[in-house]
């Protein structure tokens, strides 16, 4: 990769550097002075040029991203600040939480305001109800952090600018449902909304997918991909020592430190092309089907897992539905209920460890509700089994891993979210799994249990057939 403009200068001789300085005009001259964006960049942080649509960063930690981000959509702001309309601009920044927006994307030493503020650009900074920044000429910047899977709607974007994409709770829906439509401005002189995605990269469906459009030459989606290391001199060498004892020899490090998308996860249980395998469009005749929910809190997210699964004839699994989402008390109660009702399922499966012992009774008050309602039979006790785990996470999860394996196990669509859940967790090294994929594991290891041990009877009689399972 190459070097900054203040990189070649600080590696000339001073008396090169002397002459160098002597030949520039004053306002060049003041720019060194404040550290312009032109001079301290690196050639793979500018802009790149042509027809792209989506401007897709990935990199390890400390390689500038933010920075680059910032630089960006404020550039963008300035060359854009109405719309063929004569409208003020709409600009969109979204980070993995609202939290994380406002600490790195705004208020960070690489952040928006730093920008601003070095720039000498007027601005006002509206921090509540949700923080925005309205610039000279009336345009505005909006953030949002991925708080559920309607974030993004309802904008006239003129660009955007998405943060740590790899990690959102919501991928796909956020971005093909919110903010791609939402990129809709119709700017001037031929310009046209474009989005930078700034991300540390995890092998989720829709950053593969980008990747393989750019590497396979479609020009509306650029890929600059980059270490943290070619950041070494703007890294202090404790936080390089510290991010080396963090993650060198791990797989999360290629992904941390070198900004290296993997194909599929080492030390992961699942992978997305074995599930792929696998996908069906339609589930046959189903025997059983039950819901799986795992509370908030037992997992690595906030949400509720809430996950279908059926038994087939054939003696197959089929995950029909994925109902997660950041769901607490009641409202989850309620969801899981009526993903039971939606799909005729036998029980709805749900541990209770982690002291969650008052989840039981509000999922019980919730059905009797719900009962009352006329939404279930009168007089019926709930459908529920209270599951306690002995084993650890990665014990539980591998005989449901095992038959994926063995192609006993199938998708009935797509559910990405719970996909790249399945397909980034490794337990050797992230003690706790996800909730989607807890909630996938009570589903199946319920099914499984209720198995009945196949009985192969001797007879004479030429192909003659084992009896089979029963439940």
């Amino acid at each position: 990769m190459g070097a900054s403009a203040k990189a070649i200068a600080a590696a000339m001789s001073p008396e090169q550097l002397r002459l160098w300085l002597e030949s520039q005009e004053p306002w060049v001259l003041d720019e060194i002075e404040r550290d312009e964006w032109w001079w301290t960049r690196r050639p793979e942080q500018a802009a790149p040029p042509g027809d792209w649509f989506i401007w897709l960063i990935l990199s390890g930690r400390g390689w500038g991203k933010t920075r680059t981000g910032a630089e960006w959509i404020i550039d963008q702001a300035l060359k854009y600040p109405r719309d063929l309309a004569g409208e003020a601009t709409q600009w969109l920044v979204i980070g993995q939480t609202l939290a994380d927006t406002r600490t790195f994307c705004i208020e960070g030493p690489s952040g928006i305001l730093a920008v601003l503020r070095r720039r000498g650009i007027q601005f006002h900074y509206t921090k509540a109800p949700k923080p925005a920044i309205t610039l000279e000429e009336g345009q505005v910047i909006y953030f949002e952090g991925v708080d559920d899977e309607d974030t993004g709607r309802g904008y006239n974007a003129a660009g955007a600018w998405l943060d740590e994409l790899a990690k959102w709770r919501y991928t796909h829906k956020v971005w093909l449902e919110g903010i791609m439509p939402s990129l809709r401005a119709n700017l001037p002189n031929g310009g046209k909304p474009q989005a930078v995605v700034t991300t540390t990269p995890k092998p989720i469906k829709l950053i593969k997918q980008w990747v393989s459009r750019a590497r396979s030459g479609d020009p509306t989606v650029y890929l600059t991909t980059g270490s943290t290391y070619e950041n070494f001199n703007n890294l202090s060498p404790a936080a390089i020592a510290e991010l080396r004892k963090e993650y060198e020899g791990t797989t999360i490090g290629r992904q941390e430190l070198y900004g290296e998308l993997l194909d599929e996860v080492e030390g992961a249980l699942w992978t997305h092309s074995l599930i792929d395998k696998y996908r069906v469009k339609k589930a046959p005749e189903l025997v059983m089907t039950v819901v799986g929910m795992d509370p908030p809190g037992t997992g690595t997210a906030d949400e509720c897992g809430i996950v279908v699964v059926g038994r087939g004839v054939d003696e197959d699994d089929y995950v029909l539905a994925d109902y997660s989402g950041r769901l607490v008390g009641r409202a989850a109660a309620v969801k899981a209920w009526e993903a039971v009702i939606e799909h005729n399922a036998a029980y709805l499966v749900c541990e209770d460890n982690f002291g969650k012992h008052w989840l039981k009774q509000v999922l019980l008050d919730a059905f009797k509700e719900m009962q009352e309602a006329g939404k279930f039979p009168p007089g019926i006790p709930a459908p529920l089994k209270m599951v306690t785990a002995m084993q650890g996470k990665q014990l539980r999860a591998e005989p449901v891993a095992m038959r994926y394996e063995q192609g006993r196990v199938h998708h009935v669509g797509g559910f990405f979210e719970l996909e790249d859940q399945q397909c980034s967790w490794i337990p050797l090294e992230q003690k706790d799994s996800p909730d989607r994929v807890d909630a996938l594991v009570h589903a199946q290891a319920f099914l499984r249990g209720r198995e009945r041990g196949r009985t192969q009877i001797a007879v004479p009689t030429p192909g003659a057939l084992p009896v089979g399972r029963a439940y």
